[in-house]
């Protein structure tokens, strides 16, 4: 069997769709290595495969919170983070190169490693994927063009690229197509999917069984309907969210479980009504089977958890790329888009309500629920990469 090296970009929303796909691929036989942060390394042995432990220049980048000052310089810290992989993992394999590289679409350091020992390589996509024709950050893009930042960024990565044999052109590299690219979507929900080719593979959510290193969790009653609250492992520290929330929704006929993240104190949040469950970090997946809402920041793990298991949404997006999936929501009628500015206490419990009780909201989930489940994620995408593994360059 081979060994599969996978580079993962050190962020909840990146790596937590790979597990089910690694757990399968170790199932199958194959020798599987994960880079991993510290806090990751669990995860990656509860699957059954090597953490191969590494610093990240972005830290502890799961709690890191999404505003204006975490964002600046997003580009230049993705490749200061593509070196340190690069450089340190390097040193774990040595001579002994796995035989196919997976990689995350933004772990550029996989990218360099594959280049540099001419290797096969998959790319995952955790979110929207880039062809020739389609990238997000084009239509959400995540800084101007002429940000300072960003245009160091260029030329660095153009002057670093072709000491990996890649060539020396920041456009190419972005908008370059790998022989073999996983899509951790359905192609009904992807903006302009069907322009993508035979080349994307469109496995849907690679959902697994997480209890093991995150928990459980059980209603308190079967008769109350269960709203979850939450913006995210990177909540903003926009406590003021949470306060609303606890107006919308205190004492009324919902089961709350609201989780606030770690920029937060819950006990700074004044005194809690009955009905509210506060916790940190929530065994998301344990909550949407019994949820018949999800008020949420729309990250893009996020949304397809609440779709396979047939919620609706409240999107209230903090960052363009989640404002993408908001809009999308809205768009394919899977639930309402609630804009940061338009947050109050009156338009968190209309807007929960009318969705709760909206049955074209909640017939369109369930076909797009249908639609999830009829694939098996994990193994569509294990298949692609047994698949490269197979193929002669």
């Amino acid at each position: 069997m081979a060994h599969i090296a996978f580079f993962n970009f050190p962020a909840v929303g990146h790596v937590n769709p790979t597990f089910g796909v690694v757990e399968e691929l170790v199932k199958r036989g194959h020798r599987v290595t994960c880079t991993a942060t510290e806090f990751f390394a669990p995860a990656v042995k509860a699957v059954g495969a090597t953490p191969i432990a590494y610093e990240s220049p972005f830290g502890e980048f799961y709690r890191s919170p999404y505003n204006d000052e975490m964002m600046a310089g997003e580009g230049l810290r993705c490749l200061d983070e593509a070196i340190a992989l690069h450089k340190q993992v390097s040193g774990y394999y040595g001579d002994n190169s796995p035989d196919l590289v997976v990689h995350d679409f933004m772990a550029w350091g996989g990218r360099f490693y594959a280049a540099e020992h001419n290797l096969p390589s998959v790319r995952l996509f955790p979110s929207y994927g880039v062809s020739e024709t389609f990238n997000i950050a084009a239509k959400f893009p995540w800084s101007a063009p002429d940000d300072p930042k960003m245009l160091e960024m260029v030329q660095r990565l153009t002057e670093l690229l072709p000491t990996f044999g890649l060539p020396g052109d920041m456009g190419a590299f972005v908008t370059d197509v790998a022989k073999t690219g996983i899509i951790f979507l359905p192609r009904e929900f992807h903006y302009e999917g069907d322009t993508f080719d035979e080349r994307f593979v469109f496995a849907g959510p690679s959902i697994k069984d997480r209890s093991t290193f995150q928990g459980s969790w059980e209603p308190k009653s079967q008769d109350r309907p269960v709203l979850l609250i939450s913006l995210g492992t990177a909540a903003t520290g926009w406590s003021e969210f949470f306060t609303l929330a606890l107006q919308a929704f205190g004492d009324s006929e919902w089961d709350v479980v609201m989780a606030v993240g770690d920029h937060v104190d819950p006990a700074g949040l004044g005194e809690v009504p009955a009905n509210f469950e506060i916790r940190r970090h929530v065994p998301q997946l344990d909550v949407l089977r019994h949820a018949k809402v999800f008020l949420t920041h729309a990250g893009m793990n996020s949304t397809m958890e609440s779709l396979y298991h047939g919620v609706p949404m409240v999107a209230v997006p903090q960052m363009n790329e989640q404002r993408a999936n908001a809009l999308r929501v809205e768009e394919l009628g899977l639930g309402r888009h609630l804009p940061r500015e338009e947050v109050t206490a009156e338009s968190l419990r209309a807007s929960v309500d009318a969705v709760a009780a909206d049955e074209a909201v909640a017939a369109r989930v369930r076909t797009m629920q249908e639609t999830l489940r009829s694939v098996d994620g994990a193994t569509v995408a294990a298949d692609a990469v047994e698949g490269r593994l197979a193929a002669d360059d």
